[in-house]
């Protein structure tokens, strides 16, 4: 029997998932890191739960993915959190998910490379039959996966926004992310509130050891904190527009206080909130000696992102290659959990491509397929670039009636379709 050989590029949550299912399913599996480290956007994400992320896990536990969640469930600050507005919220120690992640891509039998650059392809048709490491060096494989995250890195941050600000990206040390779909697909970009191309990111990150004291102990012990707003502080509305999410206005609580929430010896302010008081954390009663590390240049604003994602199908297969498949923000959505599901199928669809089987197209009566399938197509309108997409929100599932909240139905739905425990199931 054929055993397929797939090379995954990128390290973060999709990369990861990617690689995971498509060893899982019996494929020889190559992951490629530019980095140090892997986690990408998930090492400043901190939140592992929210919304009807426990919903869409359960669906994909029952598909035999999700395998990234064991790894946020076994570094957990804090668990089922339950926020002002009556949202559950789990948290995970950011500073402990690279060597996790590792341990678990080891355990698996995967090859991990890391400190290495894809700089080149060289294709055959409609097939990618390589691809060119900086030192010089060719890998090829029967498919590929491009993980590398929606962002040019200096490029887009120097045209788009303030320039190189030190994000999670580490641009100037390992060079600009980019991966095989930028160099042979047309790529699209998410618009920010202005309509231009290119959102900033949101996640700023705080030492708990910098907190006054009061506020320490109300993270440590509840796993967040709300600090109302001061009368004399404003909205950084333009840093808002920028990141594409002027909606939170309608969202009073986010108008009206700051959420911290413990990820582990940081406290995260909350991706909706932190646009709008980036500039002003200090004038917060209990702030005063805050100091934001990430990203580096703190409060002067972040990298832009969402500026080359990938035109795909719903198999996750970039348009223009029938071996290229794409997951994470390259894909579209931006949350970790769209992340993992995206991941889940870009990997086993590659090592299906691999072996020259029909690739897998999860209905749309499940979350994760109808999620995927609305992505793919709101990336080709300029009205669907306007906005971001998460499978977290239960407001999107119901629109696409397929929330589910009974776990019993969840998996009937599963084994009704037949896919019970596919990402398990061993194909080579």
């Amino acid at each position: 029997m054929k055993t397929a050989r797939v090379v995954v590029v990128g390290g973060g949550p999709g990369g990861f998932s990617a690689a995971i299912v498509a060893k899982k399913v019996g494929a020889e599996v190559i992951l490629i890191e530019r980095t140090n480290a892997l986690g990408g956007f998930g090492l400043v994400a901190g939140v592992a739960k929210r919304g009807a992320a426990s919903y869409v896990v359960a669906e994909e536990k029952a598909l035999g993915g999700a395998d990234l969640n064991d790894i946020f469930l076994s570094i957990a600050v804090h668990k089922d959190i339950v926020m002002p507005e009556g949202e559950h919220v789990s948290t995970y120690n950011i500073t402990k998910l690279d060597s996790r992640m590792q341990k678990a891509l080891k355990e698996a039998g995967v090859q991990v490379l890391f400190r290495k650059s894809v700089v080149g392809t060289e294709t055959s048709g409609g097939r990618i039959r390589l691809v060119t490491l900086e030192d010089g060096t060719n890998i090829d494989a029967d498919a590929f996966v491009d993980a590398t995250g929606a962002t040019e890195g200096p490029k887009a941050c120097n045209k788009l926004g303030q320039g190189c600000v030190g994000c999670v990206y580490r641009c100037p040390v390992f060079g600009s992310p980019g991966g095989i779909v930028d160099m042979r697909v047309n790529t699209v970009s998410r618009l920010n509130a202005y309509g231009n191309p290119g959102v900033t990111g949101t996640s700023i990150l705080i030492p708990i050891a910098s907190l006054a004291p009061e506020v320490k102990k109300e993270v440590c012990d509840k796993g967040y904190a709300m600090i109302p707003v001061p009368p004399n502080v404003t909205i950084d509305n333009d840093r808002m527009k920028k990141a594409g999410t002027p909606e939170i206005l309608r969202r009073g609580i986010h108008s009206q206080s700051i959420i911290l929430l413990d990820v582990g010896g940081f406290v995260k302010v909350t991706g909706l909130g932190s646009p709008m008081w980036a500039t002003s954390l200090r004038s917060f009663p209990g702030l005063e000696d805050s100091f934001i590390t990430q990203p580096d240049a703190g409060a002067i604003g972040h990298l832009v992102t969402c500026t080359t994602i990938a035109l795909h199908d719903n198999y996750l297969k970039a348009d223009g290659f029938d071996n290229l498949f794409c997951a994470g923000r390259k894909s579209g959505p931006t949350c970790l959990l769209s992340a993992v599901i995206t991941g889940d199928l870009a990997g086993y669809n590659a090592v299906r491509c691999g072996l020259d089987h029909n690739y897998l197209e999860l209905p749309k009566t499940l979350m994760a397929g109808a999620f995927i399938s609305l992505v793919g197509q709101k990336i080709r309108s300029k009205e669907g670039l306007s906005r971001g997409y998460s499978v977290k929100d239960p407001e999107t599932l119901k629109e696409l009636n397929t929330y589910r909240e009974n776990e019993d139905e969840i998996l009937k739905e599963v084994e009704y379709a037949g896919l019970r425990e596919i990402y398990r199931t061993k194909l080579c």
